[in-house]
């Protein structure tokens, strides 16, 4: 390695002390807010509410998480946003083993139609929204870093 890509590579490990917090930030916060101005923005406020709390597995969340996780490696390139999934698993994991309820509950209290906010459960946003949107992002970013490399091989092979 030149003396040059090596103070590089030393300076963008350094530099990215704060790249973890602020893609798990984004991941499990900003998005849903983001996805939240956005349905507001186009559709009526009792429209919106249903679309974003009350239909299981939040499909406008997800969808933003997706396109800001392709978007986003192409400005920021850092490969923590890979991980951000890890840390809003292992809280959906504790609180998923520490219900008291049996399996089938469960399921049906993080994944299903058994909690939603209009019964006063807040379970699904509290912790399996979180999850959802974390590994949306995680998986595009993974994919937009997938399709770079592929095309960086193409690029070299001709």
């Amino acid at each position: 390695m030149t003396t040059s890509a090596a103070v590089a590579q030393d300076a963008r490990k350094k530099g990215v002390w704060w790249a973890f917090p602020f893609h798990q930030l984004l991941s499990t916060v900003g998005i849903p807010v983001l996805a939240a101005l956005f349905t507001f923005a186009v559709s009526s406020p009792a429209r919106a509410r249903w679309v974003l709390t009350e239909t299981p597995y939040f499909p406008v969340q997800i969808g933003v998480a997706l396109f800001m996780g392709l978007v986003l490696p192409r400005f920021l390139r850092h490969w923590l946003m890979r991980w951000v999934w890890v840390l809003p698993f292992t809280i959906l994991c504790v609180s998923f083993i520490l219900t008291p309820l049996p399996l089938v509950g469960r399921f049906e209290r993080y994944f299903g139609w058994g909690c939603r906010p209009e019964l006063r459960c807040f379970v699904q946003l509290a912790v399996t929204l979180p999850f959802y949107t974390a590994v949306s992002y995680s998986v595009a970013a993974f994919l937009r870093s997938a399709i770079e490399r592929r095309k960086q091989q193409l690029e070299t092979a001709k």
